[in-house]
């Protein structure tokens, strides 16, 4: 089925916060014990919406910023673009198209996903199952299960790697059996088809200028 990127953006966005959430706390797990980290950062980021929740609905900006400074640095932009692209355009793209477009789909994904962050409750639950992570493993996926305000159970695959890395990152995630990359991919790729890989990152740059405050 082919999904529009306004149409995705809709459907995920009753769970964008356990996203947020999920993808901040994995990049600290070779470091502290998942159960720690967890808390940690759910108590980092409920006490800041819940402190700044009203300057935030007045300034975007500030949402944005604190969504980047906490959130992107969990993040593996770079194999994530690659695999969000697909093989055949990623290895086309030269590498200033690689650079414009990981830039862009960076600033989508936050203004995107930003503003759900201010619809939190502090009733929905995040629960995590046990991770058993080889020694030497640079590959895990940690699962989990999001009860929401209303009792509804949402299961959660959040797929990491450290490979080549000094940490922990998060390169791909299914939500309720939506796969991140894989319905961006097949969004994405009706752009490309029509407009090319140069004409997907236009159509990001003017979708991202019209939420710049």
């Amino acid at each position: 089925m082919k999904h529009s990127i306004n149409g995705f953006i809709r459907q995920l966005n009753l769970l964008a916060l356990l996203l947020v959430v999920l993808l901040v706390t994995g990049s600290a797990q070779a470091m502290q014990a998942p159960d720690i980290v967890v808390k940690n950062t759910i108590d980092k980021m409920v006490n800041n919406i819940q402190a700044n929740r009203a300057m935030y609905r007045k300034d975007s900006n500030k949402l944005y910023a604190m969504v980047e400074r906490v959130l992107v640095p969990t993040l593996h932009l770079e194999r994530m673009s690659k695999l969000v692209l697909g093989k055949q355009s990623a290895s086309a793209a030269s590498q200033a198209q690689m650079a414009a477009f990981v830039n862009e789909f960076k600033t989508y994904l936050m203004r995107s996903y930003a503003t759900a962050l201010l619809e939190y409750t502090g009733e929905e639950k995040v629960i995590y199952q046990p991770l058993n992570l080889e020694p030497g493993a640079d590959k895990a996926v940690v699962r989990a299960s999001l009860i929401a305000s209303d009792g509804q159970e949402y299961p959660i695959n959040l797929y990491m790697s450290n490979r080549r890395d000094t940490s922990w990152r998060a390169y791909n995630l299914d939500v309720a059996g939506i796969n991140f990359v894989s319905i961006y991919r097949s969004t994405f790729g009706d752009i490309i088809a029509k407009k090319g890989v140069d004409g997907l990152i236009t159509e990001l740059r003017v979708k991202n200028s019209k939420t710049a405050s």
